[in-house]
């Protein structure tokens, strides 16, 4: 495919690596420094300019484009360059608008006035991840399925959890009416796939499918000590942090947000009776003991800076929250926050690479979950008719080594995967694989 990105920031330069491995990549960047550095480490074309511009993107071969993605951080420029690229002649246009009324107009207006395919908004993207994290209390990572029949959640095992010194090949059916597959399990830094020898140990990381009718069963399983989510302090009202407030009232017994900026408590607070908001910042210690934190549940630092998301995580954890979560623009603390004793990070670029993902690999892809700290995801896979995986069962087919068929969705069910289960086309088939078998899997589920 030939790719047009408009804009090399987090999202366009995370696309770039991973889209130039396999196909023909055009990078867009007005910044000439950060053009520099795409140009240097990556193997891609890079104009220097803007893609609202004309001019620069006549430069591409945007006329035979595959696809253009304006992922700038300007919503207008995005949505100049998907329309002047539709009028060129690109054939598939993805657009990241953050502004949440914005996109919501463009959602109803896009194929008829702008020519837009599809619209990403990585903060309501990020927002929803910290949401459905909220649902299943002490889950590292999140992804949903199969129009979320399907969880795949990341947790970490504690001390007194009872799955501690369990071999796999003794976690009986009978013994677990509420099904649930154990895919991977991250230890000592190093993720291997499961098999029955595993034996769990405490401080693993296991990745787990299992339906969303075992989650509750599953979670007061793996963590004795879990309690249902009543109470939410929320620190930002940030894009993240107001769509999550929206999201949470109602639904929480109680959710507190604070925020610095006067003006900006003001607007939450007159929009949402439900909430209780705190003028100040969740750095200070006086604050978070008048919005009671030692009894909260989850405590959310959803501010637009790492830093003050990071210091506030880490005193609020100090002071009795319980789940602790954070948003993140910065790749780099996705990878200390082990050592910080935050419970979750989310970095809102990363969910959009992974959502825009999944148009460029094509029709057989319907999701992609990338984990921040392996080189794995989670793939929502719909076999076409006559494709090699859907011939025989599956310990026939001839998997790439590095992958695992976890569950099957098939007649509104969820059924986890055997080595005797056939796959028919048209199922969801959620799959676990290393990046190095994408392309092989792809072949499996596509009609030669």
């Amino acid at each position: 495919m030939r790719i047009i990105i408009a804009g090399g920031g987090v999202i366009g330069s995370n696309l770039a690596r991973e889209l130039s491995q396999e196909h023909e990549v055009y990078v867009i960047e007005s910044d000439k420094e950060t053009a520099a550095k795409i140009s240097e480490k990556l193997d891609v074309k890079v104009v220097i300019g803007s893609g609202a511009n004309p001019s620069v993107l006549s430069r591409v071969p945007v006329y035979q484009a595959d696809m253009v993605i304006a992922v700038t951080a300007s919503d207008e420029t995005n949505v100049v360059v998907c329309s002047l690229a539709a009028a060129y002649g690109a054939k598939f246009k993805v657009a990241r608008v953050r502004n949440s009324s914005l996109a919501h107009a463009l959602q109803k207006y896009r194929g008829t006035h702008f020519n837009i395919d599809e619209i990403i908004c990585p903060e309501d993207l990020a927002a929803e991840a910290m949401a459905k994290g909220i649902e299943t209390p002490g889950a590292r990572e999140v992804a949903d399925f199969a129009n979320e029949q399907i969880f795949f959640r990341v947790f970490d095992l504690e001390k007194d959890s009872p799955l501690c010194g369990m071999a796999l090949s003794s976690l009986k059916d009978r013994d677990f009416p509420w099904p649930f597959l154990i895919v991977a399990v991250m230890r000592d830094g190093e993720v291997f796939f499961a098999a029955g020898n595993t034996v769990l140990q405490e401080n693993d990381r296991i990745y787990v499918l299992l339906p969303r009718a075992s989650a509750g069963e599953f979670l007061t399983f793996v963590r004795p000590d879990v309690r249902s989510c009543k109470k939410v302090v929320i620190f930002g009202a940030s894009r993240i942090g107001r769509r999550l407030t929206r999201m949470l009232s109602g639904k929480v017994k109680e959710v507190i947000l604070i925020e610095p900026q006067y003006d900006q408590a003001e607007e939450v607070a007159a929009e949402l009776d439900s909430v209780r908001v705190l003028h100040g910042s969740a750095s200070e210690t006086d604050l978070l003991m008048e919005a009671g934190i030692e009894a909260a549940d989850v405590f959310i630092a959803a501010r637009d800076d790492d830093e003050d998301n990071l210091v506030s995580a880490m005193l609020a954890k100090k002071m009795g929250a319980g789940t602790t979560m954070i948003s993140a623009a910065s790749p780099d603390y996705m990878k200390i926050v082990d050592a910080m004793d935050i419970d979750a990070v989310f970095n809102a670029r990363f969910l959009a690479v992974d959502q825009i993902l999944k148009y460029v690999r094509g029709q057989s892809f319907h999701a992609v979950s990338s984990f921040a700290e392996c080189d794995a995801e989670a793939l929502e896979l719909v076999p076409e008719e006559g494709s090699p995986v859907t011939k025989h069962p599956l310990k026939e087919v001839g998997f790439p080594r590095d992958s695992l068929v976890g569950a099957v969705f098939r007649d509104n069910e969820v059924v986890l995967a055997r080595g005797d289960l056939e796959i028919r086309a048209g199922e969801r088939v959620i799959v676990f694989c290393r990046e190095a078998a994408v392309k092989k899997l792809q072949k499996l589920f596509t009609k030669k």
